[in-house]
C-alpha cells in the first residue's frame, strides 16, 4: 500500500470515529441545573462531606458548596467531566465584580476560575466564603 493511501485511510478512520463519539453525545457538556446535581457528584469524591448550601453559576457550570467543616467544595464542568475539588483556608483568592467571582489559585491544572452568577449579592456571598477561609488562615 502506497503511502499517500495509507495516511488517506489513517485519516479518514479518524474522523469517522471523532464524528461517531460527537454524534453518540460524548462531546455533550455537562450542567448542573440545581446544587443537588452538584451535592451528589462531590459526594462521590468526598463522601464524608457534609454539604450546607450549593451556589449556582448562571451558566450551570460551576458550583461553590458551603462545607459543615468551615472548608468550600467546588465542582467545575470541564466539557462531559466534572472535577471536584475540596479547597483548603488560603488556597484560593476570590474578587467580586459585580456578579463575577474570579478565583485564583496556585495550582497550575486550574490557575484562575471566572465564575458568574445571576446577581451581585449571591457573588458577594461566594467572594466572601473565600474571604472567610482567608481569614480563618491568617
Amino acid at each position: 500500500m502506497s503511502l499517500p493511501v495509507l495516511v488517506a485511510v489513517v485519516a479518514i478512520g479518524i474522523a469517522v470515529i471523532v464524528l461517531s463519539v460527537h454524534l453518540s453525545g460524548g462531546s455533550a457538556a455537562v450542567k448542573f441545573a440545581t446544587a443537588a446535581e452538584a451535592i451528589s457528584r462531590f459526594k462521590i469524591d468526598f463522601p464524608e462531606a457534609v454539604v450546607h448550601e450549593g451556589h449556582v453559576s448562571s451558566d450551570g457550570r460551576d458550583v461553590v458548596l458551603e462545607l459543615a467543616d468551615g472548608h468550600i467544595g467546588l465542582v467545575h464542568v470541564l466539557g462531559s467531566k466534572q472535577l471536584t475539588r475540596l479547597v483548603t483556608c488560603g488556597e484560593m483568592v476570590a474578587t467580586a465584580d459585580g456578579r463575577i467571582v474570579e478565583l485564583m489559585t496556585r495550582d497550575f491544572t486550574l490557575p484562575r476560575v471566572r465564575l458568574a452568577f445571576e446577581d451581585a449579592r449571591t457573588a458577594g456571598t461566594v467572594a466572601g466564603l473565600f474571604a472567610d477561609a482567608q481569614e480563618k488562615a491568617a
